[in-house]
């Protein structure tokens, strides 16, 4: 047969503009959506069901779940578990230190450090992690912390005891 050639050079784009079906859905360099990514990180917000419906609710913007999970995967936004198992010991343990010279008081526990650092920087480990760190670097401060006293969701002070049951005689 001769005629002209129905092969696609390699260099040749149908699409060069990315345009598809998903017309809602805004391209992978909008900065916006970078930005919005990184607000829910500093906020907390990890999941991709939540950070969809939030693009959603609050401005507008329709990304899947799966485009949510994607994109953060390419900037690199962790949860605290795999943010914990990636970073060196060295800079976990001085990520805690440095939270924990903050309060010569020794009163903040670890669920408080936790969102200190991840208020500072942007690094989220875990509440386990952080614990068995600060255990370790000042046991006596992490003993002396007052746990009889919780705050709750409203702002009252409520008492919690513990009560401390002889052994048995035999």
């Amino acid at each position: 047969m001769s005629g002209a050639s129905t092969e696609i050079s390699p260099k040749h784009n149908r699409n060069p503009t990315g345009r598809n079906q998903y017309k809602d859905c805004p391209p992978k360099n909008d900065n916006r959506v970078t930005e919005l990514l990184y607000d829910y990180q500093r906020r907390d917000i990890f999941d991709k069901k939540k950070i969809s419906q939030l693009l959603y609710d609050e401005h507008g913007i329709k990304l899947s779940e799966s485009s949510v999970a994607r994109r953060r995967r390419a900037l690199g936004l962790y949860a605290s578990g795999v943010t914990t198992r990636q970073l060196p010991e060295t800079i976990k343990r001085q990520l805690v230190l440095t939270q924990m010279s903050k309060d010569p008081e020794k009163k903040l526990g670890p669920r408080m450090i936790k969102q200190l650092i991840a208020r500072d920087t942007g690094i989220h480990l875990t509440r386990d992690y952080i614990r068995t760190e600060m255990m370790r670097q000042d046991p006596e401060g992490f003993a002396s912390r007052d746990m009889s006293v919780k705050k709750t969701s409203d702002g009252r002070s409520t008492i919690h005891t513990m009560v401390v049951l002889p052994a048995s005689i035999s």
